[in-house]
């Protein structure tokens, strides 16, 4: 078996497509660094035009190797690729660093997983079940060190951002797919999504072509930035000439860092890193902010009334929800309890959004038509008049969790930057959960518990809103509104009550107790003891 001293450090360079990485790579390439270096291109053409480039270069005095990864992205079908390449480039031990450029459409935190321990397990596992396209006795022999981790280890993310066109790619509508008919068919990812990912998960963030743009857009896409991840170094260049120290063996990258450098999980927290005299700290984060730049979290202990919250988004955003598969019903396989449920508590009648008076089922069907129609005539343009004109017009990025008076039990997950708002269900409240199900490290544990307040648990609407001159009291009352009322969250805590615990049976009452805008979420039993409430 190969010897191996120490990890080889890679450096990841991830960035949008035309943002300038190639040109960085050559700079790399070119500079008398002194390294051996071995570079990982991938490229989701076929014919692989970034490494012929490279390929092409005349670079004096250095022994590079190139491996060209093809027909594919490092972040999905070709993950097992780039681990038995990176495993191959260590056991051959010619190399002392290693620089990646992945596709412009990869997530870097995906990337990085692939360093993992757990990754290589993964893969290990599937082996019996799937053909991965990797030589079995590369696998074992990255098993039988440890992992990826132990061979080579991810030094550095770097993030270029190309600056010229980073506003309007934030507030596109555009789906990857459709701009450069790139990815596959069923890849439903925006751009904005994908530039938040590759900006929130990385060390140093490179600002290039800034020389295309003016100042006070310069400083405000900074701002944003520093808003979106707080820790990252943010460094502004162009023609990516930046000193290769700050992006080579710097030491700088933690996974579980990197995977909570977010600014809107920080904001939640309620700290924020800032630069000091001895470097950098958490500190809480101040009331002003640089070139308006703003940020807020809102938080509120009482559910959201679904239709109020869908009827005040929906036509602001480009709302994209989870769909449940076709002919499939959010409570399958609880008919049961739904029936028991409504014989239990037949006073419990579908109500207006005032929760006042009951509603037919007529009129039910015929606002669920309306509402269809309304969504299907809305235009791009409209919907960007709409935003502009409304409490969300300077919002550029928002993230959380939500509650709906309608499903207790799974978490609702809001994730917008720019114009496209995603909503789809995230896992099971802690409180509906055993405590034999939580992670077992204790200080997460702690966390969880924090999060705990009276008798419904971590329930709770926590959603951090980031933009230009915010008006956090116009957007907090917008939000309160769509809170149940107190008359409403009466009928609430009698319907929690009624089922004694029995989350299925409640889910179900809750489930017909109002209207509600969204798509179903899947149905699911959460596993555990009791539920808290």
């Amino acid at each position: 078996m190969p010897s191996i001293q120490k990890p080889i450090p890679v450096t990841l360079l991830s960035g949008f497509l035309g943002a300038g990485k190639t040109t960085l790579l050559e700079n790399i390439l070119k500079a008398n660094h002194g390294y051996k270096i071995a570079v990982v291109v991938n490229d989701m053409s076929a014919l692989n035009i970034d490494a012929s480039l490279l390929v092409n270069h005349k670079v004096s005095q250095k022994k590079e190797s190139m491996v060209q990864l093809q027909n594919g992205c490092i972040c999905c079908t070709l993950r097992g690729d780039l681990l038995e390449e990176m495993a191959q480039l260590a056991f051959s031990g010619k190399f002392d660093y290693i620089v990646i450029e992945s596709t412009g459409i990869s997530e870097p935190m995906q990337v990085a997983e692939t360093f993992t321990q757990e990754f290589t397990t993964a893969m290990l596992d599937a082996e019996d079940k799937v053909d991965l396209g990797m030589d079995e006795k590369v696998l074992r022999q990255i098993a039988e060190h440890g992992g990826l981790a132990k061979l080579t280890a991810l030094d550095t993310a770097v993030t270029v951002i190309d600056s010229f066109n980073f506003l309007p790619n934030f507030e596109t509508f555009d789906l990857l797919k459709d701009r450069w008919e790139i990815g596959m068919p069923e890849d439903e990812r925006t751009i904005s999504d994908l530039l938040v990912d590759q900006i929130e998960f990385s060390d140093v963030i490179i600002l290039n072509k800034t020389d295309t743009i003016s100042t006070k857009k310069q400083n405000k896409i900074k701002a944003l930035v520093r808003k979106l991840n707080p820790v990252a170094k943010v460094i502004t260049t162009n023609f990516c000439k930046v000193d290769l120290k700050e992006i080579i063996n710097t030491g700088l990258f933690q996974f579980d860092k990197a995977a909570t450098s977010a600014g809107w999980l920080q904001s939640i927290h309620e700290m924020t890193v800032r630069d000091v005299a001895a470097g950098s700290k958490l500190a809480p984060k101040p009331e002003t902010e640089e070139y308006n730049i703003n940020n807020f979290v809102y938080r509120a202990r009482t559910p959201f009334h679904p239709l109020r919250l869908h009827e005040l988004i929906r036509d602001k955003f480009l709302v994209m929800e989870y769909n449940t598969p076709s002919g499939a019903d959010v409570h399958d396989g609880h008919e049961n309890a739904t029936q028991e449920a409504e014989d239990d508590d037949q006073q419990l009648e579908p109500v207006d959004e005032d929760g006042d008076s009951p509603m037919s089922q007529e009129e039910w069907e015929d606002e669920e038509d309306s509402d269809d129609e309304s969504v299907e005539l809305i235009d791009e343009k409209v919907v960007l008049e709409n935003k502009k004109n409304s409490v969300f017009g300077n919002l550029l990025r928002s993230k959380g969790y939500f509650w709906l008076a309608t499903r207790h039990i799974l978490q609702g997950e809001w994730s917008q930057a720019g114009a496209i708002l995603t909503i789809k269900p995230g896992q099971p409240w802690f409180c509906v959960m055993s405590e034999n199900s939580w992670p077992d490290d204790e200080t997460v544990r702690a966390y969880i518990k924090k999060d705990f307040q009276g008798i419904y648990g971590d329930r709770r609407n926590e959603i951090v809103f980031i933009g230009e001159n915010i008006d956090t009291e116009k957007l907090t009352k917008a939000l309160d509104h769509c809170l149940l009322t107190p008359t409403e969250m009466r009928k609430f805590e009698r319907i929690m009550k009624r089922f004694n615990g029995d989350v299925i049976k409640t889910e179900a009452k809750l489930n017909t107790a109002w209207e509600d805008g969204f798509e179903d979420w899947p149905d699911i039993i959460a596993g555990g003891d009791d539920d808290e409430e």
